[in-house]
């Protein structure tokens, strides 16, 4: 296979594998048969999952029981048919399939009905009544479409909701939230209607301000809410989503705090369990260092962990095999199912970021044209940031001990490893093993150029490329409103184009940045042109953060209130040595435009 055609898989591997886990139970029923529900709609209970990706089901490792179909527990998909609610190969786990098959433990005779209304990286005006998402689709109106069908047969009984991802610093938040919970009880006819939130996770420090001052008004502020703690809950490796473990401990904690609204004597006979829950499920997480269920060993249909599936063409299976093995009890089986086939079956590791690792195996190939063992990742934005074969097992017919040593750049913090199969046949893995050292300083960045003092590390400073936007400024952040970005070819300092921030719909606080490669522990002269017109403030600052995006810290560059022509800044700064991602943002708070020209930045030695 050549070497271009190989990293694209493996940018498709990686970037697949992150959509299927965000989409999670939305997919979850993919070509799943119609079941039946209650005849006793009083036995039929209905659940209303909402929010982002968390709960819409990201969590890996799914647990076993999870993955087998529950008869207790069904989904309505979008074509308005009811379904195993099962999590099928390649999808995630979330808080709403824990808090399911619990309740329905705690109501013998219950069938539960869930209805997925989560979407991976939506705002609370997205998802709210007359919010659009992305595509134009009504999201609010598609949730309540399914939710009035499901009423015709069941008994509505709460909604789930977990968010904030995206809104993490509205401090009008929970005012927004509580016209949406309003929304919801006035279209259902039920003004009693439970709505559980939850927190985001604390592992993240952004955060912090969230969970502490921000969604614990919901309690107080909106009637028949309750919010669930994420306090002791841990990510799986990208500080966003929780783990699988956690996942269950999170879905547990929101029924719970549903029995205390609704059925309290119930929340009284749940706590042993959940306190149970909570303490297997803290250990499970401690266990996972860096690769989960590295002998195979747990599992039932397929090994823990290998949860992560991606095809081009063809179908694979991915398989717990207790018959063939490099040690007992089992090993990972790979298999095309009914022809050739190009794909991936994949699992997350954790705290491998900025480390040299050496990655120690067994695999065994029969009949595949291609068998490798791959590690991708994406950095703090979802980008790729890693793609990488390590181990090429296309030959090995027998059992046989692999190994590969690769530094992980800094800046990869999701991250996967992955066997990535072609052709038709079989391969086995098991015995994994992943060795962790810190690497020297120059080999933790090995992509990092020797920059010499008077270069522009600021990339297209005349915002001269591009088309509609000029190329390299195109991250955009707001904690605000929303703001647009755009090349303008009539206003500019010098020519041919300016970038042009401005406020869409409203008055908005964000940014526009692009990330500055190599600038860590480097001193840097930041300087350029500025015009406002509008806004409040325009500024100019670097955000400087560790691999996990956690703020080292924030230098200012440039502010200027008001309104003013074209005014040159410039200014000194230090990155810290420590820092692994830089990202210069160019800012906009109010409403109105402002322009940047020949912004540059200079290393200084």
């Amino acid at each position: 296979m050549k070497i271009g055609r190989m990293r694209e898989l493996v940018r498709t591997i990686s970037r697949g594998t992150v959509l299927t886990a965000v989409l999670g139970l939305l997919h979850s029923a993919h070509a799943a048969d119609e079941v039946k529900v209650p005849s006793d709609k009083s036995k039929f209970h209905i659940i209303v999952l909402m929010g982002q990706s968390n709960m819409a089901g990201s969590g890996h490792p799914v647990p076993p029981e999870y993955i087998k179909a529950d008869p207790n527990v069904i989904l309505l998909g979008n074509d308005m048919k009811w379904t195993s609610a099962k999590i099928n190969f390649g999808a995630g786990f979330g808080p709403g399939q824990a808090f399911a098959r619990h309740y329905a433990e705690l109501h013998p005779g219950v069938t539960v009905g869930l209805i997925q209304g989560a979407r991976g990286g939506r705002s609370l005006k997205e998802l709210s009544k007359g919010g659009k998402d992305r595509d134009g689709a009504p999201n609010y109106d598609n949730v309540m479409a399914k939710i009035k069908e499901a009423m015709k047969v069941g008994i509505l009984k709460g909604v789930l909701w977990h968010q904030g991802e995206s809104d993490c610093g509205d401090k009008a938040y929970v005012e927004k939230l509580k016209v949406l919970v309003t929304d919801l009880r006035t279209d259902t006819g039920i003004q009693d209607l439970p709505f559980i939130a939850g927190e985001l996770g604390r592992y993240a420090t952004w955060t912090s301000n969230f969970n502490t001052n921000i969604i614990p008004k919901a309690n107080t502020e909106i009637q028949y809410c309750s919010v669930a703690s994420s306090e002791g809950l841990l990510d799986l490796g990208d500080k966003v989503h929780f783990s699988g473990f956690s996942c269950e401990a999170l879905g547990s904690r929101y029924l719970m705090e549903y029995l205390k609204i609704k059925e309290p004597e119930l929340a009284t006979k749940f706590k042993p369990a959940l306190d149970d829950i909570t303490k297997k499920m803290a250990a499970k997480d401690a266990e996972w260092i860096t690769v989960v269920n590295p002998s195979m060993s747990d599992g039932e249909t397929r090994p823990v962990g290998w949860d992560g599936k991606w095809t081009s063409k063809g179908s694979l299976n991915a398989i717990r095999d207790d018959k063939d093995f490099a040690s007992a009890p089992a090993s990972l089986r790979i298999e095309s199912a009914g022809g050739p086939v190009l794909g991936s079956v994949t699992t997350p590791i954790k705290e491998v970021s900025g480390k040299n690792i050496k990655v120690t195996c067994k695999m065994k190939n029969a009949g595949f044209a291609k068998c490798c063992l791959v590690i991708t990742g994406l950095d703090g934005s979802y980008k790729q940031a890693l793609n990488k074969e390590l181990i090429d097992a296309k030959d090995a017919k027998e059992w046989t001990i692999l190994s590969a040593e690769f530094v992980v750049p800094s800046n990869a913090v999701n991250d996967r490893l992955a066997i990535l199969v072609e052709g038709e046949g079989k391969a086995w893995l098991d015995d994994i093993s992943i060795e962790k050292s810190t690497p020297p300083p120059e080999a933790a960045s090995p992509d990092k150029p020797n920059i010499a003092g008077g270069t522009n590390i600021a990339l297209n400073s005349s915002m001269s490329e591009g088309d509609d936007k000029p190329t390299n400024w195109t991250s955009v952040w707001t904690s605000s409103g929303k703001l647009k970005g755009s090349k303008d070819t009539q206003t500019f300092k010098s020519g041919p184009a300016s970038l042009k921030i401005e406020s869409d719909g409203g008055p908005v606080k964000g940014s526009i940045s692009q990330k500055l490669e190599g600038a860590a522990g480097m001193k840097l002269k930041v300087k350029g042109w500025a015009k406002c017109q509008g806004p409040k403030t325009c500024s100019v600052g670097i955000g400087t953060f560790d691999a996990s995006w956690k703020m080292i810290k924030w230098i200012h560059v440039f502010a200027k209130p008001g309104d003013f022509d074209w005014t040159q800044f410039e200014q000194d700064v230090e990155i810290p040595a420590e820092a692994v991602n830089v990202n210069l943002g160019l800012g906009i708070d109010g409403e109105g435009a402002e322009w940047f020209d020949d912004v540059e930045v200079i290393v200084v030695k």
